[in-house]
Parts: C-alpha cells; structure tokens; sequence
C-alpha cells in the first residue's frame, strides 16, 4: 500500500497524471463533448421546467404580486400640461431660420 501512496506521490509531483488525463481526453475528446452537451441540455431543460413551465408560488407571494398591481395609476395634469409647453417651444425653436452672421471660414 505504501508503494502504491508513494509511486501515485511521485506521478502527480511530476505531471505524469496530467499528461494521462491529455491522453485520456485527447483520443476521447468527441465522446467527452458529446456527453458534456448532453449533461448541460438535461439541467438547461430541468430549468426551464422548474421555472417556466412548473412554477408555483406560496399564497403569501401571490398576495404581494396582487397588492403591487392593485395600485391605481395617477394622472398629473400639470406635470403633463409642463410637458406640453416645452414639446410646444421646441416645435417653434425648430421652426425658426437659422442665419449666420459671420463667415468663420473667411470664405466669399
């Protein structure tokens, strides 16, 4: 058992270990892919099955959500009327002729 311990020591302090597991994978690498996609799909489809699909939620949970949308939307007339006005300025701003003055070029 010893020299068991002892030669595994020696394999791992010397990379022999890593260079078994690049062999391992380099001649296995589309298995190993393949398997690693098909791991990844069963929890992406678990997910989507626990969250989407099979969602449930507590009483108290649904009474919050209710709560949050029984809330009335409030209409500020003068927050809107101020709104109003100065879409009302920009239109005119916009509708004025610009006229330059000076030629900063120097070109006549």
């Amino acid at each position: 058992m010893i020299l068991k311990l002892n030669n595994l020591k020696k394999e791992i302090l010397s990379g022999g270990i890593f260079r078994r597991i690049g062999g391992f994978l380099g001649g296995n690498i589309k298995k190993f892919v393949f398997l690693l996609f098909f791991i990844l799909s069963g929890y992406c489809v678990y997910i989507w099955y626990a969250y989407a699909y099979n969602n449930q939620w507590s009483e108290k949970k649904k009474a919050e959500y209710l709560q949050t949308k029984d809330k009335e939307v409030t209409f500020n007339r003068k927050k809107f009327q101020d709104t109003i006005e100065r879409e009302q300025k920009r239109a005119e701003e916009y509708q004025k002729t610009i006229t330059a003055e000076k030629d900063i070029f120097g070109i006549k």
